[in-house]
C-alpha cells in the first residue's frame, strides 16, 4: 500500500505538471477515513489557482475520479480548498461521503473556503 500512494502522489504531480504546462507541487497525498464514516483522499498542492481548475474542471475531475476508483473510494463529492482571500488551490478533495454528510452537503456549502468541483 505504501508504494502505491508513493507512486500515486507522483503520478498526480506530473498529471497537473504536463496538463498546466509548468511546475506544481504535490507535498502530501493522504488516504483517509474519519469518524464520522466518510472515506477519501486529500492533496495538499502548492502553485494551483482556481482557474486552473476551472479552465481544466473536466479533465481533472477525470483524474481524480479514476484515482478515487484505484483505491476502492467513492467520488461522492469532489472539492477544492483555497487559501481565504485569494486565488490559491491549498487542497484538493475527492470524498465518499456518510449518509449524515451526505444529507449536509446537499443542501448547504460546508466551509467558505471550500469549492465544490463535484457533488
Amino acid at each position: 500500500m505504501k508504494n502505491k500512494i508513493l507512486n500515486d502522489r507522483e503520478e498526480i504531480e506530473k498529471f497537473f505538471i504536463k496538463l498546466l504546462g509548468r511546475e506544481i507541487f504535490i507535498s502530501e497525498m493522504d488516504v483517509f477515513a474519519s469518524k464520522c464514516s466518510c472515506v477519501g483522499i486529500m492533496l495538499t498542492v502548492r502553485g494551483l489557482f482556481i482557474d486552473d481548475v476551472e479552465i481544466f474542471k473536466e479533465k481533472i475531475l477525470n483524474k481524480l475520479e479514476d484515482l478515487a476508483k484505484s483505491y476502492n473510494i467513492g467520488d461522492d463529492w469532489i472539492f477544492i480548498r483555497v487559501l481565504p482571500g485569494s486565488d490559491d488551490v491549498i487542497n484538493i478533495g475527492v470524498r465518499e461521503l456518510c449518509d449524515i454528510c451526505r444529507e449536509e452537503y446537499k443542501f448547504k456549502k460546508p466551509r467558505p473556503d471550500l469549492i465544490s468541483l463535484k457533488i
